[in-house]
């Protein structure tokens, strides 16, 4: 694992983020490039007295702000994005600016200072509708239309891996791209703009019903944030990750219903029944539904020697117990 470098982590303060930011700070100097707008200071807070730390509020829009993060810094661990599918209908605009124009200023901030490595942080979105399940790296990418606006995040993640590989093929810039699936655990946000689990447990503990979009018979692959974490580590450190993208999941196929059920009966909450609703009543007309995804995580396994470690039962009940106590605290 990386050790007495000087890492830049952007979107630190956010979910997945801030459990890389936990990690590394116990062996490297760790610069967080956050502008708050969906991270919170409460994931870091608990490491900003540290030797080694060092918080940077702004943009990544900014480059004189972009310029001053990267300076000096060893590697570069590219987390800041605008995600969340509600994100993607609503404010398309600020998803492809803010994912595509920021990256871009990381990336020239990079190159400029010489980085040894730069680890992106990409998405399962990538693949859009394929259902050659489960997804390798190499599989192709199948859209809908673009007058559909819950394409646009996985377009604009699109377009920032091929600037790196262009940067690859051109400079021999150093990239490893991850493309995580479905990521979930401690600290990820619970509004209408995150991920399912978060936005289940909170109406589960609450005493409401999990909102099933659709039929529920749609399938993902859930991912503990540990992991994932994992992974981005192990990319971090072997040398023969430069220049190849990894899938980052879990290949333990669930349905929307059978999750939300498993949210139930792990928070102890039989009384709650599911309800689904139309994905048009959630979403608006811009939106189309993905129904399976399933990453092949081999490559990963055979060149990073990652392996998940947490079942989704097991992630699952300490993600609950961490928003349990949450929730007593803040009563």
């Amino acid at each position: 694992m990386l050790s007495g470098k000087r890492v830049l982590v952007t979107g630190g303060a956010g979910f997945i983020g801030s459990h890389l930011v936990d990690r590394l700070i116990e062996r490297n100097e760790v610069v967080v490039l956050d502008d708050f707008s969906s991270g919170s200071i409460d994931n870091i807070k608990h490491n900003m007295k540290r030797d080694g730390f060092t918080l940077i509020k702004g943009d990544i829009l900014d480059k004189s702000t972009v310029k001053e993060a990267v300076r000096d810094v060893d590697v570069v661990f590219h987390q800041a994005a605008v995600v969340g599918v509600k994100h993607y209908v609503e404010n398309p605009l600020r998803v492809l600016t803010t994912n595509v124009f920021g990256t871009h200023n990381l990336i020239d901030a990079s190159l400029e200072n010489g980085v040894e490595k730069f680890v992106f942080a990409s998405t399962s979105e990538i693949y859009g509708k394929n259902d050659n399940i489960p997804l390798s790296e190499e599989d192709n990418r199948v859209l809908g239309p673009t007058n559909i606006a819950r394409w646009c995040y996985s377009t604009s993640k699109a377009i920032d891996e091929h600037f790196l590989f262009a940067y690859r093929e051109e400079y021999g810039f150093p990239v490893v791209i991850l493309r995580y699936f479905n990521v979930y655990g401690p600290r990820q946000g619970t509004s209408d703009y995150s991920g399912v689990i978060p936005i289940f447990i909170r109406r589960v503990l609450r005493g409401e019903s999990p909102l099933i979009h659709g039929d529920g018979n749609q399938t993902r692959a859930f991912i503990y944030v540990s992991d994932a974490v994992e992974a981005t580590l192990l990319a971090a450190s072997k040398s023969e990750a430069v220049g190849t993208v990894f899938n980052v999941g879990s290949m333990e196929e669930v349905t929307i219903n059978q999750l939300a059920r498993l949210i139930i009966e792990l928070a102890g909450a039989t009384e709650v029944k599911p309800r689904h609703i139309p994905h048009n009543e959630f979403y608006g007309p811009s939106y189309e539904d993905i129904r399976r995804r399933v990453p092949d995580i081999r490559k990963a396994e055979r060149i990073l020697g990652f392996k998940p470690k947490t079942s989704l039962k097991d992630g699952l009940k300490k993600t609950i117990e961490w928003y349990r106590a949450r929730m007593k605290a803040k009563q």
